[in-house]
This record gives structure tokens, sequence and C-alpha cells, in this order.
């Protein structure tokens, strides 16, 4: 087992891989560390770090793990992370032999129990370090679908972008009545147009979630959304994982977003037909009706496509389609 930070090392660790994105930093009453961050990132934020050390899985497999304990919790106590005087709460684990932060989401583990274990593959945090590049993990939880973030220490401030455009992390106090979505969250860029997840992962959706091309689709979408003074929304903590929905009326319009090559069309206009009709099926946001959208990159070249996605109520557009494809919320 490597040899354990204090909390202090771990908390000059993370500033100092923030960087110049980090305007100011120091610590609370509890001793944990706030730091004011520079735009576009939000502008003040509550860390929880911990020691991930590495472990053997009940399934025999070789994890890293975090023990979640506050600084006033007891032995059997139950916590909660403090979004009091800040915008967000981060919550991570920091593998000094690997130079590799671990992103969980906060909100999914909330009331927790003294010593609650959180856990990541050791594969994921150890490709992570070797090819230099962010790795996703994804778990389905009791409270969730949680996307675990493995990054290098230079990719820190990139992952603390993806992660606060998560929907998981808006901000709710116990017993908060959840939103219709939540203002819309442009997806961070990589800023070379590839994914960071060539390596270490099978997911095909967030495959496609990470390049910029599925990004420009969604800005666009929303763009044209803006345009017309509709408000384009991201999804909320209780919401399923869409790219962007608007209101329209007393109706939703909830849309998965697709890239497509020649190589994957199918496959991709396949997983989004579901997909969407999965998220307008489960959504719940008091309205009249439940719209599903398909936006994908292109005209699809198979022809059968929009008449298959109308058979199932899905409108498929594309960015040269958008205008007439709004024109219909109305």
């Amino acid at each position: 087992m490597a040899n354990r930070l204090s909390k202090a090392e771990l908390q000059e660790r993370f500033v100092a891989a923030i960087g110049s994105g980090a305007v100011a930093a120091d610590t609370d009453d509890a001793g944990e560390l706030v730091i004011e961050l520079r735009s576009p990132l939000p502008r003040r934020v509550r860390v929880y770090i911990y020691n991930a050390t590495d472990a053997q899985g009940p399934d025999r497999t070789s994890e890293y793990r975090i023990q979640l304990i506050l600084t006033d919790q007891g032995r059997g106590q139950r916590a909660d992370f403090d979004g009091s005087e800040v915008d967000f709460v981060l919550l991570c684990g920091y593998v000094p032999e690997q130079d590799v932060f671990v992103f969980w989401d906060a909100s999914l583990h909330r009331d927790f129990a003294y010593s609650k274990n959180l856990q990541v593959r050791s594969e994921n945090v150890i490709g992570a370090a070797a090819a230099g590049v962010t790795v996703r993990q994804e778990r389905l939880l009791d409270s969730g679908r949680e996307t675990v973030l493995c990054a290098p220490s230079r990719f820190v401030s990139e992952a603390m972008a993806e992660r606060f455009a998560s929907p998981i992390l808006v901000p709710q106090g116990p017993g908060a009545v959840a939103p219709n979505g939540q203002p819309y969250m442009r997806p961070p860029r990589s800023g070379n147009g590839e994914s960071t997840l060539r390596v270490f992962s099978v997911d095909p959706d967030a495959i496609d979630r990470g390049t910029n091309a599925h990004k420009d689709i969604q800005d666009q979408l929303a763009n044209a959304l803006s345009a017309r003074g509709w408000e384009p929304l991201s999804p909320s903590s209780t919401d399923p994982l869409f790219d962007i929905g608007w209101i329209v009326i007393d109706t939703a319009w909830i849309a998965e977003v697709k890239s497509l090559t020649e190589s994957n069309e199918d496959r991709q206009l396949r997983l989004g037909l579901g997909q969407v009709l999965s998220y307008a099926y489960l959504i719940d946001w008091g309205v009249a009706a439940y719209r599903p959208v398909l936006a994908v990159e292109r005209e699809p070249s198979s022809s059968y496509w929009p008449d298959l996605c109308a058979s199932h109520g899905v409108k498929l557009s594309w960015p040269e389609t958008f205008e007439t494809m709004l024109d219909a919320c109305t």
C-alpha cells in the first residue's frame, strides 16, 4: 500500500494541479478546501479530497478506494457534504504513485455512514496515468448512474469542467424539490477534436459524448432554441441523462444527440432511438406530454430512418432541419 498523504498535502497537490485556474484557496472551519476559480468554472467550490489506496474488491478485482469520514463525524454517525456558501461540492481521491485524481459524483453519496467506501477499478487509474488521458468508469448505483473520472494531474481543470457540466452536481439540500431540468450547460471541450476515451472504454455512448462532433450538434440545437426565446435545458439530478431538452407550452421535448460516421451510423441511430424513447418515458416534469427527438450530425444515408423514427413518435433531425423540427414544436 502506498504512503498516505496528510489532508494538507492532498489539498496542496490539488491546488497545484489547478494552477492558474485557481484565484484563491483556503480551508473552512472543518478543514475542508474551498477554492475560488476563474471563469468559466464555477466561482466557489468546496473540495472533499481523500487518499485513494489500493485494495481488492469483493469480486477479487483490484480497486482503488477512498473512505468517507468528515471531521466531526463519529463512528456510527451519518453525515453529508456541506454545500453552503459554495456553488458546487467536489468529491475526489488522489493516487500519489500514479499522480491521478479520481472524481466521484458528490450528490450521489448523501447521508453516508462513517467510513463509507467508494471504489474505482485500478486498471482505469493506471490506464489514465499510462496513456495520459482521462478515463471514465460508469457505475449504476441505487441513487443513480455515476460516471467516475480518472484524470492525470495535468487534466484536473478539464475533469473539473466535465464534473461541473454533469447534471448530477446540481446543488440540492435535503428535501429540495427536483426542478424541471436545469439551465443548459455547454459540454466541455477537449481542444483537439478527439475523445479522451480512445482506450479503456467500451461504452459507445460515453465515447460519443466525448467527441467534439457530438458537442457541436448539441450546442447548435441549444443556439437554435435560444434564438427562438426558448430555454434549453440540461438534466437535473433526478432526470435521466438526456442531452438537451426544452418546454414549449405544455409539452417537454427531450433530445438525444448522436454523431455519425460511415462505419457507425446504424449502430448510433439504433442506440439513440432506444435511449431517447427511454428518456421520454422516464422523465417526469409535470407537463401534459413528452416528445422524443433524435438529433444527429447529418441526414442518415439509409432512407428508412425518418419513417422508422416517426413510427415510434420520435422526431429525427439534423442541423439543416433543426428549424423545421422546432417549427413543429408549436
